[in-house]
């Protein structure tokens, strides 16, 4: 009986504690859901607000590149290679396969384009000859890796600081990607760059 008596009571005993713990346990439980709740609620509340102006968010993607990109994205190249649109800084350089200056210049700039490239400076190569086939032979000759848009391409007049060099080649100078111009090489001015 006593054993009886014993196990009732320790019945009893546990019956409380349980009953005592799970309302604290139940508590917990709630509080994370809470927790849990109102993260959802911020969550959804940021992407509803993203949601509510499409029109900035694609504003503010095609943004990412400069003035000078915009123009340089869309030009024909006389070859496949095509510009950084995330460039620095864009070298135009001015050039033709009867240059004598220019076909001095040339294997300097395909040697050090890579590092040229790795300082964030895109150089292109604005050719004066009168055809893409002279110009494309001129770019191949030297191996050339940077792009190549010939002069007379009438979207060149958009580039920012363009301006034809006339005769006097090699014609080189820098712009920012903001299209700000930096360095003006140009042999009738001396050179800077």
């Amino acid at each position: 009986m006593k054993r009886i008596f014993l196990s009732l009571g320790m019945m009893l005993c546990l019956g409380m504690v349980c009953t005592t713990a799970t309302p604290a346990l139940g508590a917990a439980k709630d509080k994370a859901a809470k927790k849990e709740a109102k993260k959802t609620k911020k969550a959804d509340k940021a992407e509803k607000k993203k949601a509510d102006k499409p029109e900035k968010a694609a504003k503010k993607d095609s943004g990412k590149i400069g003035p000078v990109a915009e123009v340089l994205k869309d030009l024909p190249y006389v070859t496949d290679a095509r510009p950084n649109l995330h460039a620095k800084q864009y070298k135009y350089m001015q050039s033709a396969t009867w240059c004598r200056f220019c076909n001095l210049k040339m294997p300097g700039l395909v040697e050090n384009y890579e590092n040229t490239k790795a300082q964030g400076i895109e150089i292109i190569l604005i050719s004066a000859d009168d055809t893409e086939e002279k110009a494309r032979a001129f770019m191949e000759k030297y191996n050339a890796p940077f792009p190549c848009v010939m002069r007379s391409c009438p979207d060149l007049q958009k580039l920012p600081h363009y301006r034809s060099s006339g005769g006097n080649l090699p014609d080189v100078y820098t712009v920012s990607a903001e299209g700000e111009l930096l360095s003006d090489g140009s042999p009738m001015r001396g050179r800077k760059d």
